[in-house]
């Protein structure tokens, strides 16, 4: 099981992802509201609020937790997110990351049945 986060500059283009995700067998994500530390550290030193400017106009992104059982399916979520957002070697578009996920409790019955069916 992996564990993949990513960073979306775009708030607007989350929900193009998750229905990505959703096309291709990707049920479950938590999104969560996130702020770069430009605009946090602009809000609170003067001397930084120019950095606020330099990045995109949206001031908040959003951030994507999703457990995902294997490696095709993990290229397959970092595909939709590129799909929605652009190459994610570009500026102002996004951060991906994945981690190996050892053990994981409290998911839910149905995602369990669910996976002992595709066995």
């Amino acid at each position: 099981m992996y564990l993949l986060m990513a960073i979306i500059n775009d708030p607007n283009k989350v929900v193009y992802i998750l229905e990505g995700f959703l096309r291709i067998g990707i049920e479950g994500a938590t999104i969560v509201d996130s702020i770069g530390m430009a605009h946090l550290v602009a809000d609170r030193v003067p001397v930084f609020s120019r950095f606020a400017a330099l990045g995109v106009s949206e001031r908040y992104n959003r951030m994507i937790f999703v457990l995902i059982d294997d490696k095709e399916e993990v290229d397959g979520a970092i595909e939709v997110i590129e799909h929605v957002v652009g190459d994610l070697t570009q500026p102002e578009t996004g951060l991906v990351w994945v981690l190996p996920v050892e053990r994981c409790i409290g998911l839910n019955k149905v995602y369990k049945d669910k996976k002992d069916k595709n066995k």
